[in-house]
């Protein structure tokens, strides 16, 4: 006989109960309600979408659109869980192209909530008004209102108070709403959109031609214009949309908007591809500003796969990954790594200097350029044994790919090189005035600019892509080192340089296995200043093994730690020569602008700034 009594007996839960505890996976903020209604407006066809907020959401949300509107049956069926237009078999789900689907929007939201509904049919002369009060109809009743709905929400999670000390801070929840807002008016450009917060004006954005126009009206002009369009794909899969010059790179990952299929999401993939595509022109540790739009065909992409369709799952995903990272990639490498060319004369009798000057646009080989700049310094350096990077330059390896590095558990498939940048334009007036700074920036006068630039990150990066050209064209050229050094290396450089031999000797370096776990390093690649060989040799074992944990690409990661280690540091004076030789070679780089880490070679200063600080302009 069992226990009539015990706590534990299975019972059902009450109706309202169980709308209350669905509507908690749906609704998890104010922002959630407003996400919501946007979508059903858009479903519904508006091109005019406004929403009034007060305090922060908790106390009023209101929604209103212009339409097709709902006739009363629909009004009073709309509220209910489960009831939809949108899909009426399973295979529904599969060819989706609304935003709604599931039926519990408007559910959930009257379950907790005070919702109030003003609808009117295009067919119908006169709309209608339902209120609901935690779920329950309460009020209906006809009056005059235009084509199209209005929802307004009151005393959100009223009978829910668990869920209503969740919220955070009024600030925080406003800057959702905001965000929420943007992000649909940001992909639909041909709607307007208004947001009012305790009633001051917010974002009032008229319908646009474009997304670009509509990023300018939400962003600003300036930003706008440091915005890069892309596209690529095909009918079945198609990205497009704007990546920001590397100069806009920001601390999170927070403008790294996803659209698939028009849909904002949360999709991890893809922001891994954008960032990636930007390889060592931001830093690691920043990111991105992008829009990226995911078009593809609806059977692709499973959109039921979470509560709030925050999140989709795409049956190519690596194919998605791939296609945004080459398209972004390519645009930022062919648009933003652009360079000018320097025209400078050379006095004849300066055979040293005549040497360095090569025709822009090439690379320089070690007859023509010297492969080290020897500085000169102010007294002798003292002896050291180790050799400390400057900081920042800590090589990371997922910036050093070139093909779309792997995602977190996968392998990187090979990728091509570096993309081609676009033709470097002419500065008429070439450079004049070169000089150094404080033995650390080189100084120059540059048409109407003034260029200061970091004499290690420049002579890095030159170092770094002359030591990549001798690999890709599998021609290392090696300096032997005068004494031989026996390197004893632990298990895990052990098996670094076993698994890296060929890209080191690919890149110049002599090595060679001198029994048990002990190598014998015979040669560097020409070029390099080398203090400590031995040094050097482990540093560059340490940051290979960094790249193989990230799947990054081990010989760019080699590259970058080798010229890194052995670039001009801070204090180094330079001749005018070796200034002259190291600004002619990084103009020759592919990407003058940033070390192989990220960090800027140089910053360019406009004479308009000058003028204005002295009121000239």
């Amino acid at each position: 006989m069992s226990d009539t009594s015990s706590p534990h007996r299975i019972s059902i839960l009450p109706d309202h109960l169980i709308d209350q505890i669905a509507a908690g996976e749906v609704i998890e903020r104010p922002a959630s309600v407003v996400k919501e209604l946007i979508e059903n407006a858009l479903d519904a066809g508006a091109t005019q979408i406004d929403v009034e907020i007060e305090d922060a959401g908790a106390g009023l949300i209101r929604v209103v659109d212009n339409g097709c509107g709902m006739s009363p049956d629909d009004m009073a069926f709309s509220v209910l869980r489960h009831a939809t237009s949108k899909i009426s078999h399973l295979d529904d789900l599969s060819t989706l192209i609304t935003f709604g689907f599931r039926g519990e929007a408007l559910a959930s939201i009257a379950a907790v909530s005070h919702l109030e509904l003003v609808s009117r049919h295009r067919d119908q002369d006169a709309a209608t008004l339902m209120f609901w009060e935690g779920g329950t109809k309460t009020e209906q009743r006809e009056l005059g209102a235009a084509v199209g709905t209005a929802a307004t929400v009151r005393h959100l999670f009223f009978n829910t108070p668990a869920r209503r000390e969740f919220m955070r801070a009024a600030a925080t929840e406003t800057k959702h709403l905001i965000e929420t807002v943007t992000d649909f008016a940001c992909v639909q450009p041909s709607a307007g959109f208004s947001l009012s917060i305790d009633g001051r004006p917010t974002i009032l954005v008229a319908p646009a031609g474009s997304m670009r126009d509509r990023l300018a009206d939400l962003y600003g002009a300036s930003l706008t214009a440091m915005l890069l369009e892309f596209k690529g794909g095909d009918a079945e899969l198609s990205v497009r949309g704007f990546a920001g010059k590397p100069e806009l790179s920001r601390a999170n990952r927070d403008r790294i908007l996803t659209f698939v299929n028009n849909r904002r999401v949360t999709a991890l993939s893809v922001a891994h591809a954008a960032t990636a595509a930007y390889g060592e022109t931001i830093p690691r540790g920043r990111f991105p500003f992008a829009v990226v739009c995911i078009d593809i065909n609806p059977h692709k992409v499973d959109v039921n796969v979470h509560p709030t369709k925050r999140e989709v799952r795409f049956t190519r995903d690596r194919g998605v990954y791939d296609l945004t990272y080459y398209t972004i990639n390519k645009t930022v490498f062919s648009s933003t790594q652009t360079a000018p060319v320097m025209h400078v004369k050379v006095p004849e009798a300066d055979v040293h200097a005549q040497s360095a000057w090569l025709p822009f646009g090439t690379t320089p080989t070690r007859d023509q350029l010297p492969g080290g700049i020897v500085p000169q310094s102010r007294e002798a350096p003292a002896q050291s044994d180790e050799i400390v990077p400057p900081h920042g330059a800590v090589s990371e390896a997922s910036s050093l790919t070139t093909g779309p590095p792997a995602e977190p558990g996968e392998t990187a498939p090979p990728g091509p090189s570096v993309p081609q940048r676009a033709a470097r334009p002419v500065i008429a007036d070439g450079v004049s005035n070169l000089w150094q700074f404080r033995d650390l920036y080189i100084v120059a006068e540059v048409g109407d600019e003034l260029w200061v630039i970091d004499q290690h990150t420049a002579h890095e990066r030159v170092l770094f892509e002359e030591i990549l050209l001798r690999a890709q064209k599998r021609a290392p050229e090696t300096q032997r080192l005068l004494f031989p050094e026996s390197i004893d290396l632990a298990a895990g450089e052990w098996q670094a340089y076993e698994s890296a031999v060929e890209i080191l000797t690919s890149l110049g370096f002599e090595v060679r296995p001198f029994g048990d776990r002990t190598v014998l390093l015979e040669g560097v690649p020409t070029g390099l200043r080398v203090r400590n060989p031995v040094i050097l040799f482990r540093r560059i074992l340490e940051d290979i093994e960094i790249a193989q944990r990230a799947g990054g690409d081990l010989t760019k990661a080699a590259a970058a730690s080798a010229a890194c280690r052995s670039a001009v540091m801070s204090g180094d004076r330079l001749k005018l020569e070796e200034m002259q030789a190291l600004f002619a070679r990084l103009m020759a780089t592919d990407n003058p602008f940033s070390c192989p880490h990220g960090r800027p070679t140089m910053v360019k200063i406009p004479i308009i700034d000058f003028d204005k600080k002295f009121c000239r302009a």
